[in-house]
This record gives C-alpha cells, structure tokens and sequence, in this order.
C-alpha cells in the first residue's frame, strides 16, 4: 500500500523525461497556450461548421451523382450483362462504406481530420477525371448499338479505365465520408461554459444538420444530375461531378484558418490492445476496493508537445479490467505501457464494450429499413402509379426519392418547431438526448413495416377479389414514417456514438454509422433468400414466388415486424442501463 501511495506521487520510468522537459519548457508553453486560446477562440464560430455542411453537400452530391446510375452507365454504355453489371455496383459500394472504417483509422491514428478529408478528396478529385475521361472520349468507350445488331461489348482496356476511375472515388471520398462528419462536430469545443444559448443549439442541432444537407445532396444528384447523364450527355453528367467534387477541395484548402485543427491522439486499438495484454499478465491480482489506487498518469498541460488527453472517471462496471491499472511491485522497477495501464485506458475499453451492443442494435435496424429501397419498391410496380385521377404517373422507384425528401423535411421541421419548443418547455439546449432519437427511430420503424404489412394485405385482397389494382397512394403513409424513423435514428446514432465514443475514436465513432448500413442491407439481402427458400420448400409458392400476386409480402412485413419489435426491447433495455462517459 506505501509502494502505492508512493507510486501516486513519483514518475515510472518511461515517464522522467517527458516530465522533466515538460517542466523546463512550462512557463514559455503557458504563455504560448494563452496565445493560441485567443487565435481559437476567434476561429471557433458559426462558419467552421457552415463551411463543412457546404463541403458535405458537395461531396454527397458528385458521390450519389455516380452511384445511382452506376449499373445503367454499365449496362447502357459499356454493355455489361445484368448479372455482372449488379455485381459490380454492390462490390463498389461495398468498397465505399468499408473505406470510411480505414480512413477514420488514419485521422485518428496519424493525420488527423483534415488532412485526412483533404488527401481524401484530392483522391476522388483524380477518380472522377478519369471516369470523366472514359465517358467523354470514344476511344475509352464502345461504340453505341446500332438498332437490330447485337452491342459490342467493351475492351478490357475500356473497363479498366473506368473502373479505375470510379474505384479511385470509392478509396477517396468512403475515406472522407465519416471523418468530414467528425470534423464539423470538432468546430464546437467540447466545454459549454462560457458559450451563449444559441452556440449550445447549434451544436446540439449540427448532427440533424449534417443528415439533412445529405439528403438534400441526394435529392439534388437523383433529379438533376441523372437526369444530365441519361438525356444530355454522360460526359457531361460526371464532368458536374468532377466540378463539385474539385470546388470541395479548393473550399476545404482555402478555408483552411477557419477550422479548429485537432491533432490526432494515437492509434484507436492500440490502448485497447494493452490492457488486453497488461489484464493477461495480472489475471491473478486482486483489484483493490479503493478505486485512487489504481494507476493515472498526471502530467504538465503542455498541449504544445503533445495532444491533449481527457482523462475519464473510473467506473464499476466491467471490475475486472482494472486489473490493468493495478499498479504492482515490477511495475516500480521496469514497468511498461503494456503492462501497466491507465484508469483512462480501461474506461475507454469499457466504453467500447458498453457501445457495441447498441451498434449492433442499429445494424438489425437497418435491416428494416432497407426495405425502402428493396421491397417496397417491389410492392410499389404491383399498385396503380396514376394519382390526382389519373393526371400524374408516379415510377415505383421514385418513391425513395419521396422518401429522402421527407427525411429533408422532418429533419427541418424538428430543428426549427419541435427541438425549439421542447428547449423551451425542457430548459436545456438539448431537446431530446440522442438515445431518445435512436429509440424513437426503432419504433418508429416497426410502424412503417406494419403500415406495409396492411397496405399488402389490402392490395393482395382486392387481386384476389378481382377488384382494380390498389393506388400507389396507399403506400405512402409507410414510406412517410419510414422517413421520420430514418431521420430519427440515424441523426441520434451519429451524435451518440461521437459523444461517448473514446477521444481516440472520434473519427471512427461516425464511421461505424456507415458500417452498421452496410451490415444491415447484407443481413436484409442473406434474410430475404433464407425465407424464399424455406417458405417454398416442398414445392411450395413460397412468400417470394415470380409473381408477387400469388406470395404473401405482407407475411414477411410482419416477419420483420417481430424482428424490429425485439430489437426495440433490446435497446430500451440497453439505453435504461447505459453509464455514460464521465469526464474529469
């Protein structure tokens, strides 16, 4: 116990000369702090932010103006067959919500954000020339088919070009894409005091901004540029790309004395990595009862040398993993950092065990909501597209268009009517705290897929009935509240896992919002095949049969209705017993 209390007061080893030098250096580091305070505060306002919700649009904008015509760029120009042409756009956008996991990794580890966002860009910059390139010169493209002959397929040459160019993109902007949502949420600082009602607002309503320039982007490339690239000229259409994507990294550059630059403040695994390792080699060290005698380094603010470092409150939860932090008789005389670890190191772990649960939660989310895009679709081309009594034709596929729009809208409507009311009625900055968000997102999904459910029972009722085809119409009420769960939990998900991820993951706390997407569409696609196959076993039409008159949709609504439901309980569960980050 004297080693200990010793301990507490006199430097390891590996810590003397960081010490030292730090105390030598600490008047002139003082003085140089109070100077870059002052230079920060001047540039911690309202454009850092604004500047990036620009940048945001823009790069959502130029990616979503070649992902949603990708396959038919392969299949109309470079003349792909239907297999491989699918193939190839679920590879690349595979490729593109896995590079924000890297990249994040990278800003978080060694560049940091803005390095990391500019490289990014500058990447996609030079994929989008090149896909500009194969588009705009013959040479790089086939020639078109001629009526009644059969297309020539395109070189090995050819596809190489292009798929260079659009893979480039994918490296570069899915490595951007999480941390530019990081690095607008670094503009505030993380200290409220001092800071007016309408600086706390807008920090708190950034998240709800970023997810609604986002759609708005999406908007802006299903309408206008498709439209540039189907009926004026492909070339043309990705050159618009090129442009958005080339004024993103000129405004990021020029902008650059507007923003808080963070430096990064190591690699995220690395500490989880050691008290992993330090809790092996004290596996049989009993964990004392007063938690001050655990290990916490204390060290000179001298921000200048190094990054700053929060250091996080001990908690009870996951015991064992003090373990690391015991300090023990080797560690006086020749310890280590992978023996010895801090009380800030075992919290961030125990941050990340508390954190995964509710990401995979998200995950099953996603499986429901990919339905906007898969079977509701379907269900869409089995309806009657005419509404206003037949004076307007609505394509099933431009309900996720709507869809989007609404998501724009309530995002809107809830910043400017209900958070302001609720601030008010409340008294705080914030409206609802982003666990709140994410779980009225989970109910809010299994009403969507029950509406769904009741729209297909009705429309396979009145096939079976002889009556007319049931209206397009009637599928809206899903596609509204499907919208208002997505805006919900996916801007609740972001500012969740950004707050309370460990200062070494901020980066990769948002990219982990792309991840659990992707999970959740594979898990959609991988349910989607096990239920066709077991509900048409023994020769049976099964739920999911040619013709959609003749399965039952509505009963695999419900299926993800007892999944959404559960998963709903889950969360409650989760949040209600959830120990927030606690910050000294």
């Amino acid at each position: 116990m004297d080693a200990d209390l010793e301990r507490m007061s006199t430097p390891l080893p590996w810590e003397a000369e960081a010490s030292s030098s730090g105390q030598s250096l600490l008047p002139l580091l003082e003085a140089r702090e109070q100077q870059e305070v002052g230079k920060d505060s001047s540039n911690l306002n309202s454009r850092a932010p604004n500047v990036v919700l620009c940048l945001v649009f823009l790069e959502v904008a130029a990616f979503y103006g070649v992902y949603l015509n990708l396959v038919v760029y392969l299949q109309d120009v470079l003349h792909g067959d239907s297999a491989s042409n699918a193939a190839a756009v679920s590879l690349w956008a595979g490729a593109s919500y896995l590079m924000p996991v890297i990249g994040a990794a990278i800003a978080d580890s060694y560049w940091g954000k803005y390095k990391t966002v500019l490289v990014g860009l500058s990447i996609s910059l030079a994929g989008m020339v090149v896909v500009t390139t194969s588009a705009t010169l013959p040479s790089l493209r086939p020639p078109p088919c001629e009526h009644g002959a059969c297309c020539a397929p395109a070189t090995l040459t050819q596809r190489l070009v292009f798929f260079a160019g659009i893979y480039l993109c994918a490296v570069g902007t899915g490595g951007a894409k999480a941390i530019i949502v990081s690095f607008g949420a670094e503009q505030f600082d993380d200290d409220d005091s001092g800071k007016s009602a309408a600086e706390r607002e807008w920090k708190a309503s950034y998240f709800s901004w970023y997810y609604g320039v986002g759609n708005l982007a999406v908007v802006t490339s299903g309408t206008l540029l498709v439209w540039v690239e189907e009926e004026v000229s492909w070339g043309i259409g990705y050159g618009v790309c090129a442009a958005l994507v080339a004024a993103a990294v000129a405004g990021l550059a020029a902008t650059a004395p507007v923003y808080r630059i963070v430096p990064p403040v190591g690699s995220p695994l690395k500490g989880s990595c050691q008290v992993l390792v330090a809790l092996a080699h004290k596996a049989n060290v009993r964990v004392p009862d007063n938690a001050a005698e655990l290990y916490e380094e204390v060290r000179a603010k001298t921000p200048l040398l190094e990054p700053a470092r929060e250091q996080l409150e001990h908690t009870d939860q996951f015991r064992f993993l003090d373990k690391a932090a015991v300090v023990s008789g080797a560690d006086l005389e020749d310890a280590s950092p992978w023996r010895l670890c801090t009380v800030t190191q075992v919290e961030e772990l125990k941050i990340l065990l508390r954190l995964i649960p509710i990401w995979l939660t998200s995950a099953v989310y996603f499986v429901a909501n990919s339905q906007a895009q898969t079977t509701f679709v379907q269900q869409g081309t089995m309806t009657d597209s005419r509404i206003a009594g037949g004076a307007f034709s609505v394509p099933a596929a431009s309900l996720t268009s709507i869809q989007t729009v609404f998501v724009v809208a309530s995002i809107a409507l809830y910043t400017r009517g209900v958070a302001s009311a609720a601030r008010r009625f409340l008294g705080r900055a914030e409206a609802l705290t982003p666990l709140q968000l994410m779980g009225f997102g989970h109910g809010a999904v299994a009403a969507a897929v029950a509406l769904a459910a009741c729209a297909e029972a009705r429309r396979l009722a009145s096939v079976r009935a002889g009556a007319a085809p049931m209206g397009i119409a009637w599928l809206l009420p899903q596609y509204v509240v499907m919208a208002v769960s997505d805006a919900s939990l996916s801007v609740g998900q972001l500012e969740f896992f950004y707050d309370q991820a460990p200062e070494t993951m901020r980066g990769a706390s948002t990219a982990f919002y792309f991840l659990s997407d992707s999970i959740g569409n594979l898990l959609s696609s991988q349910l989607v095949t096990l239920v066709s196959s077991v509900t048409a076993a023994g020769g049976r039409k099964g739920w999911f049969p040619p013709d959609m008159d003749d399965g039952h949709l509505d009963y695999y609504f419900l299926l993800l209705v007892g999944i959404t439901a559960l998963n709903f309980a889950l969360f409650v569960y989760l949040a209600k017993n959830y120990m927030p980050k606690r910050i000294r």
